[in-house]
């Protein structure tokens, strides 16, 4: 697929060949030739719209329900009389359209000079409302603490992403991949990535897929290791436990299966095997045991394969997508065209959506696969230097660009809208339709949920009173004003104080609990359910009195949290192998990832350090300027 043909989505007066005109508007003013393998088909937009004889000057073209433009897209396209306008191939006549207009001015149907009526047979099949569940794909979230010129909005881009999907109710988001951009290390990008996301209105799951830049720095299981636990991945503990990158997610209402794949191997996916086969085994397994089984299968992979598919960008303007000369892409490549109705969801370029790289299926020869843009930076093609460019979102009067899809799931197709996330309005042209892979129209059996178990007290007493205390009534009887008033500032705190939790399911159902204004029984349980995360972070650090200080103390701080301004008193608990008086402080390194060594009166004190459970900092003794370098070793216990 050529440039022109691919830009077709968006290039005025497109000649579309194998047209067939279906209907035009009762005045003559508006015709529309569907076109393609799916012409008659319901929903199915490809073709060719020409705006006939109207007054002069430009109009708006919109599609519209019986009385006005549908609420929260863009104009389908600028025309003026004679010129015309073409969808793309699986592009989408939205659901809830049963009209296009022309207008200048009002929106109104009413008011429009020109009126289509789409045939009832080419309408979308279901309403908005028909919907069984909804969500939000994003990628190259791309957080950057180093304040890359490309990435300066990502912090701002993200939280708009979240009061997108607040807005419309997603019942999750998923993410494709690079969620971090990972220059200055990658736990102090996700503290900020979690943060936001705490701060933020939406409350409903959060299921983040690995990309190439959560292993940019090289370390990979270390990477690995923090990526696995800045996430929670699925929110399950016995999937986060077994340290892998890549999991499963099955959605609760349908048994829909989410799967999220990641690269393993290196920073650029061109430079060699990036999948394990071990990993290719588990995705060969899954999908031969849920395909065809009354369920939606998706697929989440970042990188794109050269020359294959949605986002392969054969024209060359990107040059590190997942190389064919090596055995793990072409494994990949095979399993996933044995099946045609699996949608796979790929990120990684950045290209923006109204280039027209956001679908394919190989002609009929694999499976569904659509390409997402960028939340933080969508990259625009640089035709002179045939290159992208990077730099469309980097300044203050392009910071609104940043764009992800709201995807629809209907009984048996599933819908795709492209959208500017920062004013949270769909493009016409970057909609998408694809068959469900159910076999029929009936919902499949309910997934099973958990059964809530109330824990032993002594299981919450354990915990004591590190973060949170415990509500005052377990059994819910004789529950007082004042009971309701501690538990919302118990809640509060947690969900303060304990942001880095975030991303876990458990987390997010106490948000929106909270949110929700939830009556005490349902807050209790939502908040003991996510109590265990909290304790998993208690760990103790040490100090080496190197300078002498008549009492130490540590400032311990976070994106969100700190311990005020002088900090804590370290505990004297002997000396080390070198007679330097050896201290001690026990912490939760899920509400604090940064620590400053004080005199108590910050006359004198460390560098900022992270955070590292059972590490011993010693300052250098023999700076005397400050603030001090602090050097961190293994903690070889006191003497």
């Amino acid at each position: 697929m050529k440039l022109l043909t691919k830009l077709s989505a968006i290039t005025l007066a497109a000649v579309l060949v194998g047209s067939a005109p279906i209907a035009a508007s009762a005045e003559g003013k508006i015709s529309y030739k569907f076109s393609g393998d799916e012409s008659r088909k319901a929903g199915c937009a490809e073709g060719k719209i020409t705006l006939g004889s109207v007054g002069s000057g430009e109009y708006e073209l919109y599609w519209a329900d019986d009385k006005k433009a549908l609420d929260g897209f863009y104009e389908i396209a600028k025309l003026r009389s004679g010129e015309s306008f073409s969808f793309s191939e699986h592009t989408l006549i939205p659901p809830d359209a049963t009209k296009i207009i022309a207008v200048k001015g009002s929106k109104s149907v009413e008011k429009a000079e020109a009126v289509y009526d789409i045939p009832k047979s080419k309408r979308f099949k279901y309403k908005s409302s028909d919907a069984l569940y909804t969500f939000m794909n994003y990628s190259d979230i791309h957080i950057d603490e180093a304040k890359n010129q490309f990435y300066k909005f990502s912090e701002l881009h993200w939280q708009k992403a979240l009061e997108t999907a607040a807005s419309r109710n997603a019942d999750f988001i998923i993410t494709a991949g690079d969620n971090a951009t990972n220059a200055e290390g990658l736990g102090r990008e996700f503290d900020k990535f979690l943060q936001i996301l705490a701060d933020s209105p939406f409350d409903n799951p959060v299921y983040e897929g690995s990309g190439n830049h959560e292993l940019r720095t090289g370390a990979l299981d270390a990477q690995k290791h923090t990526f696995v636990t800045a996430t929670g991945l699925d929110g399950r503990r016995s999937t986060i436990d077994k340290g892998k990158t890549y999991f499963t997610v099955t959605e609760p209402k349908t048994g829909d299966l989410f799967i999220f794949m990641a690269l393993e191997k290196r920073y650029n996916p061109d430079e060699g095997d990036e999948f394990t086969p071990e990993q290719l085994d588990w995705l060969e397994k899954l999908l031969k045991e849920n395909y065809q089984k009354n369920k939606n299968i998706f697929l989440i992979q970042h990188a794109l394969i050269e020359g294959y598919g949605a986002g392969d960008d054969e024209d060359g303007y990107y040059t590190v997508p997942l190389r064919t000369r090596y055995e793990s892409t072409v494994r990949f490549r095979d399993i996933i065209s044995k099946y045609p109705r699996l949608i796979w969801i790929s990120g990684h370029t950045h290209i923006a959506l109204r280039y027209g790289y956001n679908y394919s299926n190989m002609n009929d020869t694999s499976c569904h696969m659509l390409h997402d843009s960028s939340v933080c930076c969508p990259t625009t093609l640089n035709y002179s230097a045939h290159k992208l460019s990077y730099d469309a979102a980097s300044d203050e009067e392009t910071k609104d660009f940043t764009e992800g899809y709201y995807s629809q799931v209907f009984p048996d197709e599933v819908v795709f809208c492209g959208e500017n996330l920062y004013h949270n309005k769909i493009y016409p042209a970057s909609c998408y339709v694809m068959e469900s892979c159910r076999t029929t129209a009936e919902k499949s059996p309910t997934a099973q949920t958990r059964d809530f178990a109330l824990p032993k007290n002594a299981d919450l007493l354990s915990f004591a009173e590190r973060c949170v205390s415990l509500p005052k009534s377990l059994t819910y009887r004789g529950i007082t004003e004042s009971d309701k008033k501690a538990l919302r500032e118990l809640s509060e705190r947690f969900l303060s104080e304990m942001y880095s939790f975030s991303s876990y399911d458990d987390y997010q159902a106490l948000k929106k609990a909270y949110n929700n204004n939830a009556d005490y029984k349902t807050l209790c349980k939502a908040y003991i359910r996510a109590l265990p995360h909290s304790r998993e972070g208690l760990t103790t650090i040490y100090f080496a009195n190197t300078k002498k200080w008549a009492q130490p103390y540590a400032k311990l701080s976070s994106a969100k949290n700190s311990n005020g301004e002088q900090g804590e008193p370290l505990t004297k608990i002997g000396k080390d192998k070198d007679g330097n008086d050896l201290y001690s402080l026990e912490l939760n390194a899920n509400v604090y990832s940064t620590v400053v060594f004080t005199d108590g009166a910050d006359d004198r004190q460390s560098e900022p350090q992270t955070i590292a459970a059972e590490k011993l900092y010693v300052l250098n003794s023999f700076d005397p300027s400050s603030p001090y370098y602090c050097y961190v070793r293994e903690y070889e216990g006191k003497k």
